[in-house]
């Protein structure tokens, strides 16, 4: 009994992780995390085709000075919070949809920690049946 009922709740937590990855927000917030780790191939799936090429110029470079620190025989890595950030639709046309993104994200190089305030508003679209990134959305 117990097996069936653990095996309801891993089906269940499932569905929810998909449900929450499929709106506009849980895209944007998967998208985001994928960029501060630096997933290229996660940033690539969820970017829409208009802004590939762009996404993929400004990917070579952050991918370059993250290596830089290597050239001299340094492990420096950055890590990254955006636990608090807001994702809000403020938007929902059809297969488009802007995201305001808001709040504090907090970003630690070894010891030293720096918060960035955040207020933006971002383009998704929904291609192929998957809402993706799709650039910032103008004032």
């Amino acid at each position: 009994m117990k097996h069936i009922i653990l095996a309801v709740l891993l089906i269940a937590l499932s569905l929810l992780l998909v449900s929450c990855a499929d709106t506009p927000e849980g895209a944007a917030r998967a998208w985001l995390n994928a960029m501060m780790k630096l997933d290229g191939n996660k940033i690539l799936d969820l970017t829409c085709a208009a802004q590939v090429e762009n996404v993929q110029q400004t990917g070579l470079w952050a991918s370059a000075f993250s290596l830089v620190p290597q050239l001299f025989g340094l492990n420096i890595q950055s890590k990254s919070d955006i636990s608090g950030l807001n994702f809000v639709s403020t938007s929902l046309n059809g297969d488009n949809a802007t995201v305001h993104v808001y709040g504090d994200m907090r970003v630690a190089i070894l010891a030293f920690a720096q918060a960035y305030p955040v207020d933006e508003s971002w383009k998704m679209a929904r291609e192929s049946g998957k809402w993706k990134w799709c650039g910032q959305a103008t004032p």
